[in-house]
């Protein structure tokens, strides 16, 4: 691991664990103050937004990080590029804000208020130049200056969301949070960039490459957030606010496996210019075991945590959620093996064929099994519907994956990893029987498992824990020599 992805993976694992860190804070205030019909009604709308933010980004994201990583040492044709993009953008947002408004004020008469403060989240899009940070792979700004936002909103919701009286505030809590967090990452762009209107000429040539990009995030959403739009449709926003909360805990999780994912694609883009296909080959299994070390674990101990966090963590509200965390808890393993593939591998060798076929088959299996399940069995169809599709987009990946590469898992390292969270998930289930379920009882929990987990995969010579007390040991070794230096 070179020095700048080390650095870049270091800001970014710390923003994803802090905001790993503040949930554990906020879902419990939230769930309790707005019960499952407040969040709810704010996820239903939130998914109805969702549709225009997808449509104002055009796949900017993934497409201008990609271009900004190839003209990144010339600094003219990064001034164009960039002065392009955003020029592109302006307009896309435009056309998407218009769009939005037409459908809310045509259709939308319910719930009003909300679909307007959920509108800020479409013009924060206007404002997200994280791609151009991404490329040129500087995380820190992106990574602090989210993070200073995302302190302002924490506090917010600790200390003024108390009832469900409180969901506006939570809206726009949320939103201006998303708006400010885009905007000040403008402060640190003048130095780097000398930015200018561009003709539609220069900037349309953007339009169809970012299409190939756009496609496939269209997909994803169908997969993702479509369930909640068909699920407050067809059955009711309280049941939303169910199926939301099941997804929480495994996203969080997912979030921070995936985190080295976004730090990597600038490198594995380059690579791929230089045609270093071994070292490419190399990198993506190590990536893939190396999250399937915290993938396993992490599914296995929430699902036997599930039981006794559910009643403290969520509220009475969410009793349903006993039954259905244990039930998602596979995505945790199942979906950083997928954004691996796509991140790692399509996206970076420009091959978006396969990720658009992966995603679009995903969307048209949860269409069908949405439209399907909910009518008969409710939020469990929502659920069950997430589980099949991700599977089904992973799997596709690797099936493609292994034809191109002759990437294949090691067995071993996998039956070691699972009999050690195997060993933990009995050591939590024997040491904490009969105790209540309180915070006290989960972190017990935890603390027996990670210690159970780490004992065992040292004992079955699993190598990845070895190998991070080899970093940390000479991170602090680097630490001492600079003390020692200044």
């Amino acid at each position: 691991m070179t020095a700048s992805v080390g650095k870049n993976l270091f800001y970014q694992s710390l923003f994803q664990g802090i905001k790993i860190l503040m949930p554990i804070v906020t879902i419990p205030i939230i769930s309790k103050a707005l019960g499952a019909h407040g969040i709810g009604i704010y996820s239903f709308t939130n998914s109805i937004a969702e549709y225009f933010i997808l449509l104002s980004g055009l796949g900017i994201t993934l497409y201008g990080n990609r271009e900004i990583a190839m003209v990144r040492e010339d600094k003219k044709k990064l001034d164009q590029t960039f002065s392009e993009l955003v020029s592109l953008k302006l307009m896309t947002t435009a056309v998407s804000f218009i769009l939005y408004s037409v459908v809310v004020l045509v259709f939308l008469h319910r719930d009003f208020l909300y679909y307007i403060i959920q509108s800020l989240h479409i013009i924060a899009v206007l404002f997200d130049i994280s791609w151009f940070f991404m490329g040129i792979e500087d995380f820190k700004k992106v990574s602090l200056s989210n993070l200073a936002v995302q302190t302002v909103v924490f506090f917010g919701i600790v200390f003024f969301i108390k009832d469900y009286n409180d969901l506006p505030l939570y809206l726009l809590l949320q939103a201006l949070g998303n708006l400010f967090s885009q905007v000040v990452m403008w402060v640190f762009i003048y130095k780097k960039i000398s930015f200018h209107f561009v003709p539609i000429k220069k900037m349309i040539r953007h339009l169809f490459p970012m299409i190939a990009y756009f496609f496939p995030q269209i997909a994803v959403i169908f997969y993702t957030t479509l369930s909640k739009t068909i699920l407050g449709v067809l059955d009711s926003q309280t049941s939303v606010g169910i199926y939301t909360n099941t997804l929480n805990l495994s996203t969080i999780i997912i979030t921070m496996i995936s985190t080295i994912n976004l730090v990597m694609l600038p490198k594995m883009s380059n690579l791929f210019s230089k045609n270093k296909i071994d070292e490419i080959n190399k990198t993506l299994h190590s990536l893939i075991h190396a999250q399937l070390f915290i993938s396993i674990p992490a599914a296995f101990g929430v699902s036997a945590l599930a039981a006794t966090l559910v009643p403290w963590f969520f509220g009475n509200d969410f009793e349903a959620l006993k039954i259905f965390i244990p039930i998602i808890a596979p995505v945790i393993i199942i979906m950083p093996i997928g954004i691996a593939i796509s991140n790692q591998y399509l996206l970076p060798s420009g091959n978006t064929r396969i990720y658009a076929i992966s995603t679009f088959g995903g969307a048209a299996i949860s269409i069908v099994l949405n439209f399907t399940l909910i009518p008969i069995i409710g939020v469990v169809g929502s659920v069950l519907t997430s589980l099949i599709v991700e599977t089904f987009v992973t799997v596709f990946r690797l099936i493609y994956l292994n034809k191109k590469t002759q990437f294949t898992f090691d067995k071993n390292l996998i039956l070691r990893i699972v009999a050690s969270a195997t060993v933990m998930v009995l050591m939590i289930v024997v040491t904490t029987n009969g105790m209540n379920a309180t915070f006290v009882t989960t972190l017990v929990q935890i603390v027996v498992g990670v210690i159970s987990y780490a004992g065992c995969s040292t004992a079955l010579k699993v190598p990845f824990l070895k190998d991070l007390f080899v970093v940390l040991k000479g991170k602090l070794y680097q630490s001492k020599r600079y003390k020692v230096k200044n």
